[in-house]
């Protein structure tokens, strides 16, 4: 290789090496896994779900350090039971509020057709999309 080549090409690959790493600086970080204090909170929201305690659903989602720091699916999980017992409890707006907070963290979030289809919480959620602007 000639001389005189040598030093555009040890340039030109500097360049390229400095340009390769900043490829990755628009991609967003990966989420650390759930800790296993935030997989047992949503463990226990799920089973005062499923009792029907849907007061302690509202109290354990809206007061749990562990839920508020987990990972967005877990975040939105907690949050969708939240919303949902805010609906049959008969209140509303909370239950819009919830499925927006949800749309914020997750813009093509949607319902389950069985859970879409539901009348407590189906027109609250497609509401909530109006609002949100999904």
């Amino acid at each position: 290789m000639p001389i005189i080549l040598r030093p555009f090409l040890s340039s030109l690959s500097l360049a390229v090496l400095a340009l390769s790493g900043c490829a990755n600086l628009s991609q967003p970080a990966a989420e650390a896994p759930a800790t296993p204090a935030a997989l047992q909170a949503l463990a226990e929201v799920r089973t005062e779900y499923g009792a029907g305690h849907y007061g302690e659903v509202i109290r354990r989602v809206a007061r749990s350090n562990e839920l508020a720091a987990a990972p967005k699916a877990v975040r939105i999980e907690a949050f969708k039971l939240q919303a949902f017992s805010y609906c049959v409890s008969n209140y509303t707006q909370l239950c819009e509020d919830a499925f927006v907070r949800i749309l914020h963290l997750d813009s093509s979030f949607t319902l389950a057709p069985n859970e879409a289809g539901h009348p407590a919480w189906g027109p609250v959620f497609r509401a909530a999309q109006s609002k949100a602007g999904t």
